[in-house]
C-alpha cells in the first residue's frame, strides 16, 4: 500500500476542564481540525479512537488506584471516575489501532495504566526523590533514538521542563519504554510503537519549559497524523 499525506488532519483533544484545554489547542497548527472531546457526554471511546487522525490526552488530577490494582494513597486528589474510564478505554483502543497519540502529565500516566503499568502514588516518599510539584523546573536526560530526543534537537543542550506532579510512572507497561528522566531517576517520558505514541510528564502548554521542545512534540504528532 502506498502511503499518502492527509490534506486535512482531525485531532481529538480530551477535555481537561477548568478552562485549561484551550492552552493545548494553541499548540496545534491552524491547518488542523480540532475537536474537544467531552467525556461527560457519555462518548464512546472506541468510536472516538477510530474517528480522529490523532488524539491528545491532557493533564488533570489523579487516576483511581483500582485501575492498577492498588489502594489510593492518602494524598491523592481524584479526577472524575467517568474520565478515568473513558480515557483508559480510549488509550487501549488507540494503541490497538496505531493512531498517533500524545499524553501530557496525567495523560502519560493514563497511557501507562491503560496498557498494564502502574503509578508511584507519592514521589516524595521515595528515597532520593527531588521535588516535582508546584511548577519547579529541571533538566531532562534523554534516551537515544526517541521522539522526545528528536524534538529536543541536536544542539547537545539538555532541555528544561516544568513539573506539576506528585505522582509518576512506576512499572512501565509492556510495549512502552522510558525515553526521558529527571536527575533523580523519575521517568519523564514514555513511548510506544507506531507512528507516534508519546507520554510527557511535563506540561508543554504551560510556562517553565524549553518552548521549542513542546512545539516540536505537537508538530511531530500532527506530522504522524498526516501519514497514512
Amino acid at each position: 500500500m502506498i502511503g499518502f499525506s492527509r490534506a486535512v488532519v482531525r485531532i481529538g483533544v480530551v477535555d481537561q476542564g477548568f478552562g485549561r484545554t484551550p492552552d493545548y489547542l494553541a499548540l496545534l497548527p491552524e491547518s488542523t481540525t480540532v475537536e474537544v472531546l467531552d467525556w461527560r457526554e457519555q462518548r464512546d471511546p472506541h468510536l472516538d479512537a477510530a474517528a480522529y487522525d490523532a488524539l491528545v490526552l491532557c493533564g488533570g488530577d489523579d487516576v483511581h488506584a483500582r485501575h492498577f490494582g492498588a489502594e489510593n494513597h492518602p494524598t491523592v486528589v481524584l479526577d472524575d471516575a467517568r474520565r478515568d474510564a473513558y480515557e483508559i478505554a480510549l488509550c487501549r483502543r488507540v494503541a490497538a489501532l496505531g493512531v498517533p497519540m500524545l499524553g501530557v502529565c496525567r495523560g502519560m500516566q493514563v497511557l501507562n495504566i491503560a496498557l498494564g503499568g502502574d503509578i508511584v502514588q507519592h514521589l516524595s516518599e521515595l528515597p532520593g526523590s527531588a521535588e516535582h510539584a508546584g511548577g519547579i523546573t529541571h533538566a531532562l536526560r534523554l534516551g537515544e533514538d526517541s521522539q522526545v530526543a528528536r524534538a529536543a534537537g541536536d544542539d547537545g543542550a539538555r532541555p528544561t521542563v516544568n513539573s506539576f506532579h506528585h505522582q509518576a510512572v512506576g512499572r512501565i507497561a509492556k510495549g512502552l519504554r522510558a525515553t526521558a528522566w529527571s536527575d533523580d531517576g523519575t521517568v519523564e517520558a514514555i513511548e510506544g510503537p507506531g507512528r507516534f505514541c508519546v507520554g510527557a510528564q511535563w506540561h508543554p502548554e504551560r510556562e517553565g519549559n524549553d518552548p521549542a521542545l513542546g512545539a516540536r512534540l505537537f508538530k511531530s504528532l500532527v506530522a504522524a497524523a498526516r501519514r497514512s
